[in-house]
């Protein structure tokens, strides 16, 4: 094989690697928004299969259009718009809540507000690869007014066991013991193991405005926000 076909075949290899990192990470962000940061707690509720899943996001197998079809059924069960085109190729709209897509007469009248979307999913992307335990969510209420308005993305890096005091009294993106995602100022419970999730807006409509001596798998500190509007 003579120098120019090796570099084919390098830049081929290349490619192929990148693309299957991207929809990896693609996977990962979508999940993540959804409000599931762990994989387990993803798979068990809807009853997909672990090592698929794994291969997926570990870029071991590729995403099939049949895969992707049932990952966007899950994330629209969640509230989560997501197409399989942005899934596989990264072209479209990135994750957004459904609610927000039929305001105003449905995705396409909502690409002209969306128009940074696809730069905000690759800062997602970027900020997975790039931090082993990240999280990454997506605002369902309005509970964290005035700091994170409803839509807005955040993400953090997850604490867990000893280290969750690292999270006390900071506005993080907390996995409770029931696996469900929920962004809240943490404080510490009635003992070291349970803590206290409180909203910061008490205007909030989303009910409880607090939560007491709960026990919860994760806590992130946000260190990443953005919102489509900017």
């Amino acid at each position: 094989m003579n120098l120019k076909n090796w570099g084919c075949m390098e830049n081929h290899n290349k490619i192929s690697s990148e693309s299957k990192t991207s929809i990896s990470q693609r996977i990962k962000a979508a999940r993540s928004i959804a409000g599931y940061a762990e994989r387990k707690a993803f798979c068990l509720k809807f009853n997909f299969p672990i090592a698929t899943l794994e291969a997926w996001e570990r870029g071991k197998n590729p995403l099939t259009q049949k895969g992707a079809k049932r990952l966007v059924e899950i994330l629209r069960n969640l509230g989560i718009y997501c197409s399989e085109e942005w899934l596989i190729k990264g072209v479209g709209i990135s994750p957004r809540p459904l609610q927000e897509m039929s305001e105003g007469g449905g995705a396409s009248s909502s690409i002209g507000s969306l128009s940074n979307n696809l730069k905000i999913a690759r800062e997602i992307s970027t900020f997975i690869t790039l931090n082993k335990e990240a999280s990454v969510t997506i605002m369902r209420d309005d509970a964290m007014l005035p700091f994170y308005e409803k839509g807005d993305y955040v993400g953090g890096i997850k604490k867990k066991g000893t280290h969750l005091v690292e999270a006390i009294n900071k506005r993080c993106i907390i996995e409770l013991a029931n696996g469900k995602t929920i962004v809240r100022q943490l404080y510490q419970g009635a003992d070291p193991k349970t803590f206290n999730v409180s909203a910061i807006n008490l205007n909030t409509k989303s009910q409880p405005i607090a939560q007491h001596n709960v026990e919860i798998i994760s806590a992130a500190p946000i260190v990443w926000h953005r919102t489509v509007s900017t």
